[in-house]
């Protein structure tokens, strides 16, 4: 597939527009009780305490525009050369003030395929050359995306009693998100395709594979809670013999 670079942006645009997920961020805003709302960070803490690794690996096969792009995008992510700002310890505060461990994999054996299925993605795109199209369509489409999610997401923690410690996170994604949408779909996914015109298909599968995912995992979450059951996994105890 050709997409001209001029028409990336629309054509992405029109891709996260017409994705019809169900309403997850709209539930925590405001009918998810705190038991939910743990469970749901408990599953985002595979991926946000390791936030903007895997799409960084996409930097040293980049040039030009795009690059500089994803260079801009990562900075931000990464607090600017300021630890207290990286999203990653961001995401860690949320969790301490949900009472959870905020460790590096705590909760792996606690999620489902899907949840798994979300950040492994992001890393079979990223460790291949090949996919660095759909890395950065990937990336794209989770920018495009996030901006109203995330307030929703912090307005909900705060109808829970969360703090603004706790809530900061979301509230650093409401802004940067929105520029970052902007950089990702002109700059970034744009200017690849100038470079790269065979890859406009690429940077579109990615976008898709994002949008995909991210429905089927609120789809298996929130169908667990209507049914009235966790949307982790039970782990069983071991004994010792």
């Amino acid at each position: 597939m050709v997409t001209p670079p001029a028409q990336m942006r629309q054509v992405l645009a029109d891709l996260v527009a017409a994705d019809d997920g169900p309403f997850l961020a709209r539930f925590l805003q405001k009918g998810a009780d705190l038991g939910q709302f743990r469970e749901f960070v408990m599953h985002r803490s595979i991926y946000h305490l390791k936030e903007a690794d895997p799409h960084t690996w996409a930097i040293p096969r980049l040039r030009g525009s795009a690059k500089a792009a994803l260079v801009e995008i990562q900075a931000d992510e990464y607090g600017g050369g300021r630890v207290e700002r990286m999203h990653s310890e961001l995401f860690r505060a949320t969790m301490r003030g949900l009472d959870l461990d905020d460790s590096y994999g705590a909760y792996l054996d606690r999620v489902p395929a899907i949840t798994l299925a979300i950040s492994n993605v992001m890393s079979l795109f990223g460790l291949h050359r090949r996919h660095r199209g759909a890395l950065l369509g990937h990336l794209a489409a989770f920018e495009m995306s996030s901006s109203l999610p995330n307030r929703r997401y912090g307005q909900g923690l705060r109808r829970l009693g969360g703090d603004e410690t706790a809530a900061r996170f979301y509230d650093e994604h409401v802004q940067a998100d929105a520029v970052h949408e902007q950089i990702a779909a002109n700059d970034m996914c744009g200017g690849l395709t100038d470079a790269q015109p065979s890859l406009a298909g690429d940077i579109l599968y990615g976008a898709a594979c994002s949008l995909a995912l991210e429905r089927l995992f609120a789809e298996y979450v929130l169908d667990c809670w209507r049914k009235g059951t966790t949307s982790l996994r039970q782990v069983d105890a071991v004994t010792s013999s």
